[in-house]
């Protein structure tokens, strides 16, 4: 029988034994769920490398995959940081025949343009792809930013004129410009163009405003607060945008004196601005004066002007434009006539204010007073009285060299028209219900590849709508 020392004795000894059990048995599952860890992030790094290279990849989605029955899960990689980089997308869709196509999608982390895509091909009722289809698709659709639409090779005759004369030239980069007084509903015009290749890739005319609290030109329109005559003003910008990449000349765009336009289907609107801007964007271009010289041009004008820094005065609104209408200083960026009653002579842009004035900038804490000054100014109006009438009326053919690879339209316009083929559709308005101004990129799609090609967008645009509805994108 024992004692009450050795009853006692026996007890710590099991509880000491059940503690050192506990220990291993934690201790064993953490080394093995750590090796487990390891060995499915080797398998899916292995995986989805071909698409996107992380360090290392997890699980998200959440409840919005099951509104979307063709993405079987989504991943996000990760850097060797920590930090997000992108996206992969696994996804299978059914094609016209029944079969079915299995896809890894992968995407930048900031703007969903695609970083890599490859098959899978993993069950009896496989898609039937040629393998050089699928390698030209991929390759046109690699780099590209979603959604995705096509551009027909015939559309290069809907936009044309026997006095375009393309720009040469033109150095790769993003430029600028802007209008430098408000309109009469207090907007300012800004026009943004992107080179690649030499070749204008992909524009946007759009109009802030003065007060904070007014949406830009494009929603406003959209939602109803800003109404001109015929469509809304949104899906005119985005018609006179598609033309200018047709034509990659402003002036084959045929304005008229007073401003608007009969040779671009949709367009009623005035379009002075957008040519004045686009020209301007073009010379910046030449020029190498890309949007971060105009905007620091910009800033130093406004300096000269006011005498204060545009940041220390709140002229800068939180997406980095510059809010201010010059129109109480045109002698600051106008040459003008001498006398009590000067006249505007010539207006200058940006890039020629820079040029003609580099030192012109106040150093001082104290507003400039601008009575006595002979320097150079600009109103919107004056611009008008100064820009080249064109009236352009025959016809010239457009070339395929000319088309864009991509543009960021902001119009809103939904349906499907038939291609001048039996067996397709081009699609002029819509894509996977994704309205034109939403589409980032335009590709021409081989007439060979047709349908791998229609099938391979849509399942990109269906990536697309998830992550608007995952990541709460506005667009």
């Amino acid at each position: 029988m024992m004692t009450r020392a050795q009853l006692k004795r026996f007890i710590a000894e099991c509880v000491i034994l059940l503690l050192v059990s506990s220990v291993l048995i934690v201790a064993g599952y953490m080394v093995s769920s750590t090796k487990s860890d390891i060995r499915v992030q080797i398998s899916l790094v292995e995986r989805f490398s071909p698409v996107l290279k992380a360090s290392s990849f997890a699980p998200t989605g959440g409840a919005v995959l099951a509104d979307y029955p063709e993405i079987n899960s989504v991943y996000i990689g990760y850097d060797s940081n920590g930090d997000p980089i992108g996206y992969v997308i696994d996804m299978t869709s059914v094609a016209d025949d029944g079969t079915k196509l299995h896809l890894l999608i992968g995407f930048e982390y900031e703007n969903a343009k695609i970083t890599g895509i490859t098959r899978v091909g993993d069950s009896d009722d496989t898609y039937q792809m040629n393998p050089n289809a699928f390698t030209s698709i991929t390759n046109k659709l690699t780099g590209a930013q979603v959604p995705i639409a096509f551009i027909s090779e015939d559309d290069t005759e809907d936009i044309s004129s026997e006095e375009a004369n393309p720009a040469t030239g033109l150095k790769d980069g993003t430029y600028y410009a802007q209008m430098l007084t408000d309109d009469k509903n207090g907007y300012i015009d800004y026009v943004e163009m992107e080179i690649e290749d030499g070749v204008i890739t992909k524009v946007k005319w759009d109009a802030f405003n003065i007060d904070p609290t007014t949406e830009v030109r494009s929603q406003a329109s959209l939602s109803g607060a800003y109404e001109i005559p015929g469509i809304d003003w949104a899906t005119q910008s985005y018609n006179i945008c598609h033309a200018l990449l047709l034509t990659q000349d402003p002036e084959a765009l045929a304005m008229k004196s007073d401003g608007t336009t009969e040779i671009v289907d949709g367009v009623t609107c005035n379009i002075r601005a957008f040519v004045e801007l686009s020209l301007e964007c073009i010379e910046n271009s030449k020029a190498g004066f890309d949007k971060n010289d105009y905007m620091e041009a910009l800033s130093a004008l406004y300096k000269n002007c006011t005498g204060y820094a545009p940041e220390d005065t709140g002229v800068i609104n939180k997406d980095g434009f510059l809010v201010y209408s010059f129109e109480k200083y045109p002698e600051k960026y106008c040459i003008m006539t001498d006398g009590d009653d000067p006249e505007i002579i010539e207006v200058l842009s940006v890039l020629e204010i820079t040029q003609m004035m580099p030192d012109e900038v106040v150093d001082d804490d104290e507003p400039e007073e601008t009575e006595d000054t002979d320097q150079t100014g600009i109103t919107e109006e004056t611009m008008a009285e100064t820009t080249a009438e064109t009236e352009v009326t025959e016809a010239t053919e457009v070339t395929e060299e000319t088309i864009p690879g991509s543009t960021n339209p902001n119009g809103a316009e939904d349906g499907i028209v038939p291609g001048s083929g039996a067996d397709k559709q081009i699609l002029t308005d819509s894509i996977d219900d994704l309205p034109l101004s939403e589409i980032e990129t335009y590709i021409i799609p081989d007439d060979q590849y047709y349908g791998d090609t229609r099938l391979m967008v849509h399942m990109c645009n269906t990536c697309y709508k998830f992550f608007k509805d995952y990541l709460n994108w506005l667009v």
